[in-house]
């Protein structure tokens, strides 16, 4: 029997079982989960939202009603059914967590986000996690000063985090308080961060002996870590051998991790400067735009694609195609940078790398998202039709509408 066989007889049972028990939580659930599997997710979300009425403080229809949304990119909804928690709910604490996951990792919202921790805190109180993350978005806003102040709390709750107290350190060195942000990195200066900052803030000031010592002492323990890599790179560029510096500093970053974020923007920093000097403009523009956009964002994927997106949409494919490059480094076979590069061959008038490049990305797509696929799906329709192959560009046309 096929599937869809199989959950409409599942959901016939499951009806009349109903009929004669309405109220029966468990049937609902299971009644639910049919629709669900079945691909009826509006049917699902109207069983979940009875659940809900019925028992308002069970977490469970909230979870699954949460997943749905989230498995469609309908991310506002699920924040507005989170919203729609009433105070007086024994779940309306828990609530603000799933909302700062929603409004910062899924929709990069940060106002929203700030205000969702600050009416948690008002309501239910300071806390570790709290204050932490609200410090990190301020910081995303560039408002150190009050990015401080909550890192400062949150070390009321743990005062021996050495993350942290690096956090705390990089805030007040943004608000020019250099010597309390010295202080910071001296506490940790044990661990890796704590002594790669201390050098990186000795640099800032200028003190590039004292950099070089740091720099030197970490690179004997950390051999070919990129972040020392990169330290090196902006002592050069500061002892005014910029082509060194360029050199150093493009190599580190091919090691960087794609979750380093700071790291990345601070390569791209060093890059722009050395570029500058080697009076290489567009690359040094490209550098900076990259740097404050990884500063600014949510986290390096996003930061990339929305830079390559915003470059493609205003016609600057040199620029698009470079993001991507950098994008796909970072996260080889992504679907959805492969179907930029994809519109870049075609905007280029060159099908044939399009097909090549579309082709590839189908093969590496994720199901679960179908609108990159029905993007590539019909960017191939194009490229064949520009060939001159009716069958496969009628066949693609063809994907493109079912996704």
């Amino acid at each position: 029997m096929r599937a869809d066989n199989c959950h409409a007889a599942a959901a016939a049972v499951l009806r009349k079982a109903l009929a004669r028990n309405p109220g029966d939580r468990d049937l609902l659930s299971h009644l639910a989960r049919t629709y669900c599997e079945a691909g009826k997710a509006p049917r699902a979300i109207r069983l979940y939202k009875r659940l809900i009425a019925a028992d308002p403080d069970d977490p469970a229809p909230y979870e699954r009603i949460d997943r749905i949304y989230r498995d469609r990119g309908m991310f506002e909804q699920a924040v507005r059914l989170y919203r729609g928690i009433p105070r007086g709910s024994a779940l309306k604490e828990r609530s603000h967590e799933r909302l700062h996951f929603l409004l910062v990792e899924k929709l990069g919202d940060f106002p929203r986000g700030i205000a969702n921790l600050s009416e948690a805190i008002s309501r239910f109180g300071p806390s570790y996690r709290r204050c932490k993350d609200l410090g990190r978005l301020y910081a995303k806003r560039q408002d150190w000063r009050r990015a401080a102040r909550f890192y400062k709390k949150a070390l009321g709750f743990k005062a021996d985090d050495a993350d942290l107290i690096g956090m705390l350190g990089w805030a007040l060195a943004e608000s020019g308080r250099l010597s309390e942000a010295a202080d910071c990195f001296r506490k940790v200066r044990g661990t890796f961060q704590g002594a790669a900052s201390l050098a990186e803030l000795y640099l800032r000031q200028g003190r590039l002996a004292d950099a070089e010592t740091e720099l030197d002492a970490l690179g004997a323990r950390y051999a070919g870590n990129s972040r020392v890599a990169i330290g090196r790179a902006e002592l050069a560029l500061r002892r005014g051998d910029a082509s060194t510096a360029r050199r150093i500093c493009e190599e580190a970053l091919l090691r960087t991790p794609s979750y380093f974020a700071f790291e990345l923007a601070h390569g791209h920093e060093v890059l722009e400067a050395a570029c500058k000097k080697l009076g290489v403009p567009a690359e040094a523009a490209r550098h900076g735009v990259l740097a404050r956009a990884l500063k600014a964002g949510p986290d390096t994927y996003t930061a990339l694609i929305t830079l390559a997106e915003k470059s493609l949409g205003g016609g600057d494919l040199d620029a698009a195609d470079a993001f991507l490059d950098q994008l796909l480094r970072l996260y080889p076979g992504n679907t959805r940078a492969l179907a930029g590069k994809c519109e870049i061959r075609m905007r280029r008038r060159d099908p044939r790398g399009a097909v090549e490049i579309g082709e590839r990305a189908l093969q590496n797509a994720n199901p679960k998202y179908r609108e990159e696929q029905a993007r590539c799906h019909e960017l191939l329709s194009r490229a064949y039709r520009a060939l001159k192959d009716r069958t496969r560009a009628s066949y693609h046309r063809a994907r493109a509408a079912a996704q």
